[in-house]
């Protein structure tokens, strides 16, 4: 039997249509979805906000979140982000309620996944300094003590033990994987990068334990609601590894409107006491520093995946296409890491 033929890009008309057959069989209700957009937000999965009503679960306000073809992280599979809904529903660290998900995506044409939509805001890096610092402050604590519930998961007995791949080592692998996207020939290219990517993969420190690693766990991936963080958002590159992994990524400047304070007003050494003092592992100063310059040579190949998003493969987000602009001063970032973690 020969497979469907997939689109070739993501129309809004016919996903609204294929998402209220999809709720229609699985409630068993006829449900109707009374409005519908897409979200301009994120670089890789599409969102789209939405609200359904059916006889059997009445009005209801979720989010459809879509992985296209031609995206960053193309192909895409909705397993991690499925887990790590499944896995948290109840735990200390909030997520919003899974609905559904397909991973062929054969109604669609594309994986996707449907949860809960949860009130409240997304806050902008960049827009940090508009707010108040206590405000900012009791949010970067709970930001740290949320990270903290999650590395004390034991992760032997989760869905994530499952996409381990052999003996090889998750991060060592991301390592080579982030190496061949920025050899491909349709990327920039960047000796230091070369260099760098070797040197972090021949180099990468053993991690203390094992834990649940977010993947992207930094300001701007979660949601915000009378003072408290109701959601963790964005799972899509959750793995088993180094929890130093998570503490570097969420300590970069660049994803707090450029300070070296967590989200502006917590200092690193805070940071780091209060996720010691929460989770009860201890936190090496060269692991650290390594996984900083990890962060920046991830950082790197991302906004090579990017700029060949939008050049080769046509996805339609103009953001996508200035991102190579970023480039000199992440490499120059990368190089001062490279020196401090060596």
């Amino acid at each position: 039997m020969s497979e469907p033929v997939r689109p070739a890009v993501v129309n809004d008309d016919a996903v609204r249509t294929a998402l209220a057959q999809h709720l229609s069989r699985i409630s068993g209700s006829r449900t109707e979805i009374t409005s519908f957009g897409r979200k301009s937000s994120g670089f890789s999965w599409i969102t789209y906000v939405f609200a359904a009503r059916s006889a059997a679960d009445g009005d209801r306000m979720l989010i459809l979140r879509v992985g296209p073809p031609n995206g960053l992280f193309a192909p895409y599979s909705v397993l991690s982000q499925v887990y790590a809904l499944q896995l948290l529903a109840g735990s200390g660290v909030p997520v919003p309620a899974l609905v559904s998900f397909e991973q062929d995506g054969a109604e669609f044409g594309f994986p996707f996944f449907i949860c809960t939509h949860v009130e409240g805001d997304v806050p902008a890096p960049w827009a940090a300094s508009e707010l108040d610092p206590d405000h900012k402050r009791s949010i970067a604590r709970q930001f740290v003590e949320i990270l903290a519930s999650l590395h004390r998961i034991d992760p032997s007995a989760t869905p994530f033990a499952s996409l381990q791949q052999g003996e090889e080592r998750a991060e060592v692998r991301a390592i080579a994987g982030w190496r061949a996207s920025l050899a491909r020939p349709t990327a920039r290219y960047y000796p230091l990068l070369d260099w760098g990517g070797r040197w972090l993969e021949d180099n990468c420190p053993q991690p203390p334990c094992r834990t649940i690693v977010h993947g992207d766990y930094r300001i701007g991936n979660f949601i915000e609601h009378n003072g408290r963080i109701t959601a963790i958002l964005d799972w899509e590159l959750t793995h088993l590894g180094d929890p130093h992994e998570d503490l570097a990524w969420a300590m970069m400047p660049t994803f707090n409107a450029r300070s070296r304070k967590l989200y502006g007003v917590l200092e690193r050494a805070e940071v780091i006491d209060l996720y010691q003092r929460t989770s009860g592992i201890a936190v090496s100063d060269k692991s650290l520093a390594f996984y900083e310059a990890y962060a920046l040579y991830q950082a790197a190949a991302i906004q090579m995946c990017a700029v060949r998003a939008f050049e080769v493969d046509r996805f339609n987000d103009l953001r996508l296409a200035v991102m190579a602009s970023q480039m000199p001063s992440i490499v120059r970032a990368f190089e001062r890491a490279l020196e401090a973690a060596a």
